[in-house]
């Protein structure tokens, strides 16, 4: 009713969903990686962002963090948008924030807090149709 619980509900998710990839699994997002890289380069524009974002949405189920916020990154450099990868995007900025403060490390705290600050100027340059 109140949320209580949410998190933990939603961790438990997020378990259960990692142990579940299989190594069939693993080898068809490689590939699926792979084949979308070799597309991106014979394509240009806003069709670009929705490449990255199915490559992002590929290494974000592998759990390859720092591949993910790249691909995203470049998608949202080529068009901005709120879609999955941008709150996927903001998510793993959460986290990298928060690993960065428990490690007391100011310098990637700082960097994470203004990529933070940068993703809120997309949602609302979004939101007002700016491009």
């Amino acid at each position: 009713m109140f949320g209580f619980g949410k998190k933990d509900k939603e961790s438990k998710k997020e378990a259960a969903a990692e142990e579940v990839l299989t190594e069939e699994r693993k080898e068809e997002l490689l590939r699926t990686i792979s084949l979308k890289k070799e597309e991106i380069k014979q394509i240009a524009g806003e069709e670009q962002a929705k490449i990255y974002e199915e490559i992002g949405l590929a290494f974000y189920e592998l759990n390859e963090e720092d591949n993910t916020i790249d691909a995203f990154e470049k998608s949202l450099q080529a068009k901005k948008s709120v879609g999955d990868g941008y709150k996927i995007l903001l998510k793993l900025y959460n986290k990298k924030r928060a690993e960065a403060a428990k490690a007391n490390d100011e310098k990637s705290l700082q960097i994470y807090l203004k990529k933070m600050d940068q993703m809120m100027q997309v949602s609302k340059d979004v939101t007002r149709g700016v491009r």
